[in-house]
């Protein structure tokens, strides 16, 4: 049997950074063409995060890419109560909530579900109830998938920024998890995404991860953007994933 292809979402939070280095001087580069150019590369979705701090990703560009965005927009986003709040506004396809730190350089793990359960649940019942498909952003730990499900979320996207960094025998030990957490993730009805520090070597490697739907990468590819533009380097990235 034929898989089904692997959904390549194009995070263009580093785009904004670029702009925003210069807090606000500048309107380049434009992230609505820069976001044309990822879907003329076959993007398939269009992720952004907007931070409480705001470092890259602005709330307007959340309102002008809910209305411009050609392809699905997925909403990387704190579960707090302002964030929610936007999201019911602007409705995304998907919203994928992830833990938030103000002094983080980066996402740096997985969110505990177990201990905002309640907190978390709640946002997930009022997005999905505008319709919003939600996804949340988990370490390979089997009883977090267990608490993501028993609440309604309807993905999971992995962290693999540690398998990423992971050398010899804890690179191993580290993708046993991701396999063993996909296969309970899939098995209780929910999507297996991934993300996190993915380039052309491990996107080749992922796809080797049980029931595995999409992934969304970001720095590597405007990272390659430099060399190749990002029409070019999402074109690149999707062959990958074939």
């Amino acid at each position: 049997m034929k898989q089904a292809r692997i959904r390549l979402g194009v995070n263009v939070d580093h785009v904004a950074t670029l702009r925003q280095v210069r807090r606000g001087q500048t309107n380049y580069p434009d992230i609505l063409m820069m976001v044309g150019e990822a879907i003329a590369g076959g993007a398939h979705q269009i992720t952004i995060h907007l931070r409480e701090d705001q470092r890259h990703i602005q709330k307007s560009d959340l309102v002008l890419l809910a209305k411009k965005c050609k392809v699905d927009l997925n909403l990387e986003m704190a579960v707090t109560a302002d964030m929610v709040k936007l999201a019911n506004l602007y409705k995304p396809e998907w919203c994928c909530f992830v833990p938030e730190k103000r002094q983080e350089l980066t996402t740096e793990g997985g969110l505990d579900v177990i201990k905002n359960k309640i907190k978390i649940s709640q946002a997930i019942d009022k997005l999905q109830s505008r319709g919003v498909e939600i996804s949340l952003f988990l370490d390979p730990n089997l009883d977090q998938v267990k608490a993501a499900f028993a609440i309604g979320a309807d993905a999971i996207e992995f962290h693999t920024g540690t398998w990423v960094l992971a050398r010899g025998a804890k690179k191993i030990k580290e993708w046993e998890k991701l396999k063993k957490a996909a296969v309970l993730c899939h098995h209780l009805g929910m999507r297996v995404h991934a993300g996190h520090g993915l380039d052309f070597v491990h996107a080749k490697k992922i796809k080797g991860l049980p029931f595995l739907k999409e992934v969304n990468i970001g720095h590597f590819l405007v990272c390659e953007a430099l060399k190749s533009g990002l029409k070019k380097s999402v074109q690149m990235m999707t062959q990958v994933l074939r």
